[in-house]
């Protein structure tokens, strides 16, 4: 038995049917949009998009729920969809998708997994039950489906079934959850029909009901057929588990389904369904998921803050799942199942939580990426290759940056020394590491420290380098990764004794009086996680942003999470307004776009959440003395964790 701190993991690698598949063990990768490249594209993003999701496959997980296939979006001439997945094209109706996902699916089977495909047709893009908007932050109108199009969509999620079954796949997944058009009709909040579609529940889930039938009067029982469904939309109006309850008796009753998908939360509320952070680990596997399969004899998969073999093993043993959606620990770790099952628990790379993976796509519109795992998105490039001849490098600072390239560089077989002038390796991964919710980020630390030593990097710490000192070293090649100190603007007051900056704040080396104005000029979690930290503590909280929003940068899929917290712990916000002077009983602020003055008084202290300034000095200083020079991370530009860990990843790739 694989056990760690007296968690066997027994059930988590027992073998377990559902529908068509017999699964080795118990771990699914759920389906994401992780943007690695489209099946259907080049040949080259064929093999980005494959070999991603062959990782998984190959790092142990037994079902690989690889691709979010859209089902064909009608629309009138010229309608223009817009939003997260306001796609109009078919998956299914592509004319490479028998040919292209046979190919995927043969390499799931290869290497041992099973691979289903999640079928999306998108709420409001433009179709709805009824015209209801679905949610606060958003106020599109949907067009209303006329019974001819309730039963087009219907024949068409039956067609598209039967083109799945001949493209090698080995089950479908209705996604009847998170603003998807099935649950516009499962929900009394957007479901407001007064025909057969609309009204009681068993109306209301007559629409799912009819597509079931119509992808088994295609694939038979050659295919198994599950529902990704809500637990609790936990919106005013929404279903919560009780209907739910009662709609998942009604398709059990149909003989058409054979597996539950369930999570918790909305799109852009608190929870979202990919919660962050700023909840604990698998939260609602007891309350929700638990007492929803003691109702039904079909197996279910629960999904939602689980990082852990360890969690996932207890989440299976108080009977509350039979099987756990691990996926964005298998993001940070596709090795994740194969280094649990031989018990190689402090090898595994944790999953921080920022769903950065999510907001670098949606919100920067860059390539997907991992905060932890710089890897992920690049698997067709293959492991980073050993070096023919071994080099001397030098890595100057160990903030994630640093730490990610002296271990790549050792990997690949260089004789890598790493230098910290801090007494602790991680940066300010360990700052951050201080604010509420926010430990995980020291467990990353801990990995890598741990990764280190097993290379047999030669880390000292405490150790401020000067040139002189590193051109003594004599190494190949000097990497800068000193990373950035704390932005102060240039605002007048900022010197005053009553203003002081985040990271004296959350490290307890500034003294913070009862009222706190917090000056945010970040636009990710800087201002919110001190913020965070003084409200939790019992402090009188203001948030002074001159963006339009809060935290720009962090999408709606975390961004509720961290709000409701503060406004719970009665934090105020200020939008749209710059501060302009600082003075010992107010901050002077004008409004970004008419240059108004507003006055804002009763605060003890005023605490700068102001991002970094690059520290650049050394690498300055050592320009043309050393024979090979890199700069790094937050030394070259103040970014997130993301970058620097992809940034880390590229040059280590090439030294």
């Amino acid at each position: 038995m694989t056990s760690v701190g007296g968690v066997g993991l027994d059930l988590l690698f027992t073998p377990i049917q559902i529908g068509t598949m017999t699964l080795a063990n118990r771990i699914h990768s759920p389906t994401h949009g992780a943007g690695v490249g489209s099946l259907l594209g080049t040949e080259d993003d064929a093999e980005r998009f494959s070999q991603y999701y062959w990782a998984k496959a190959r790092g142990g997980a037994a079902w690989v729920g690889g691709s979010n296939c859209f089902v064909l979006n009608p629309v009138i001439p010229g309608f223009e969809p817009t939003g997260v997945g306001a796609t109009t094209a078919s998956n299914f109706r592509h004319p490479r998708f028998v040919e292209r996902y046979s190919r995927y699916h043969e390499g799931l089977h290869r290497l041992g997994a099973y691979g289903t495909l999640q079928m999306i047709m998108m709420g409001g893009m433009p179709h709805g039950p009824s015209q209801v908007q679905s949610k606060p932050v958003q106020n599109d109108m949907p067009h209303e489906l006329e019974p001819e199009e309730i039963r087009w969509f219907i024949a068409e999620y039956g067609w598209s079934a039967g083109e799945a079954l001949k493209a090698g796949a080995d089950g479908l997944e209705l996604h009847a959850n998170h603003d998807d058009l099935i649950q516009w009709f499962l929900s009394p909040m957007t479901n407001h029909r007064s025909d057969e579609y609309g009204g009681s529940v068993e109306n209301r889930v007559r629409f799912l009901v009819e597509i079931l039938a119509a992808m088994r009067a295609k694939v038979g029982k050659q295919l198994t057929l599950g529902v990704r469904l809500v637990i609790d939309e936990m919106l005013p109006g929404g279903y919560h588990a009780e209907d739910l309850r009662e709609m998942m008796m009604h398709l059990e009753a149909t003989g058409n389904v054979d597996y539950w998908s369930l999570a918790m939360g909305n799109n852009w509320g608190s929870p979202s369904y990919i919660q962050p952070l700023w909840y604990d680990l698998q939260p609602w596997a007891s309350a929700r998921s638990g007492g929803l399969k003691k109702t039904t004899a079909i197996p279910i998969v629960f999904t939602g803050r689980v990082t852990s073999a360890q969690a996932a093993e207890q989440i299976l043993a108080a009977g509350q799942a039979d099987v756990i959606g691990l996926n964005r620990a298998t993001i940070a770790d596709p090795e994740l199942p194969n280094k649990a099952r031989e018990g190689r628990f402090d090898e595994i790379r944790p999953c921080l939580g920022n769903d950065d993976c999510i907001h670098r796509t949606l919100v920067d519109r860059l390539p997907f990426g991992c905060a932890s795992n710089p890897m992920a998105g690049h698997e067709a490039e293959g492991p980073h290759p050993r070096v023919d001849t071994p080099r001397k490098l030098l890595v100057i600072g160990g903030g994630p940056a640093g730490l990610e390239l002296a271990a790549i560089a050792a990997e690949r077989g260089h004789h890598v020394s790493l230098w910290e002038r801090e007494t602790e390796l991680g940066g300010q991964m360990l700052i951050a590491a201080r604010a509420p919710m926010h430990e995980v980020f020291r467990d990353h630390v801990l990995f890598q420290e741990r990764r280190l030593d097993r290379l047999g990097v030669d880390v000292k710490l405490n150790f401020e380098a000067s040139p002189e000192m590193v051109q003594r070293a004599g190494a190949d090649a000097v990497i800068v990764a000193t990373g950035a100190g704390p932005r102060r603007p240039d605002i007048p007051g900022v010197g005053l004794d009553n203003v002081v900056e985040t990271r004296d704040v959350l490290m307890g080396r500034a003294q913070v009086g009862k009222r706190v104005l917090v000056v945010a000029q970040e636009d990710h979690a800087e201002p919110l996680a001190v913020a965070d930290y003084l409200a939790s503590r019992g402090h009188a909280v203001r948030l002074l942003y001159q963006t339009p929003e809060p935290a720009p940068l962090i999408g709606k899929y975390a961004r509720g999470a961290i709000l409701q917290r503060l406004f719970r712990n009665g934090v105020e916000f200020t939008l749209m307004q710059r501060a302009v002077r600082i003075e010992p009983d107010r901050v002077v602020t004008h409004n970004i776009y008419t240059e108004e003055e507003l006055v804002l008084t009763g605060f003890d202290t005023a605490v700068l959440a102001c991002g970094g300034k690059s520290e650049t000095a050394l690498y300055r200083a050592l320009k043309g003395t050393v024979g090979e020079l890199h700069i790094l991370g937050d030394a070259y530009a103040p970014r997130r964790i993301t970058f620097a860990t992809r940034q880390a990843y590229a040059l280590g790739r090439i030294l």
